[in-house]
């Protein structure tokens, strides 16, 4: 969409850019190459506002010892996303 707007001059400085790009960090190049709708879940938010809803609630109900199990229940599932995201990036 942007090339259309683009005379023909910007369009083969931009078109130098990226190559110069792809040559210097095929990885980024790739990256932004995709196309944008392949974001991912934001699954660290999700859980940091399931924390937020479910430790009040866990120590209302059920005391100092429910909310730090539930506490430590999240810390583990954060360490495993976050490992996999760092096994995934790794792989890449």
């Amino acid at each position: 969409m942007v090339r259309r707007m683009l005379d023909e001059q910007e369009r083969r400085a931009l078109e130098q850019i990226e190559q110069g790009l792809s040559r210097q960090d095929p990885a980024f190049a790739a990256r932004m190459g995709r196309p944008g709708d392949d974001r991912r879940f934001p699954t660290i938010l999700a859980l940091c506002v399931s924390l937020y809803i479910a430790l009040p609630m866990a120590t209302m109900l059920f005391g100092w010892v429910a909310a730090v199990i539930t506490f430590d229940v999240f810390a583990v599932i954060l360490a495993v996303v976050l490992a996999r995201r760092d096994v995934g990036r790794a792989v890449r």
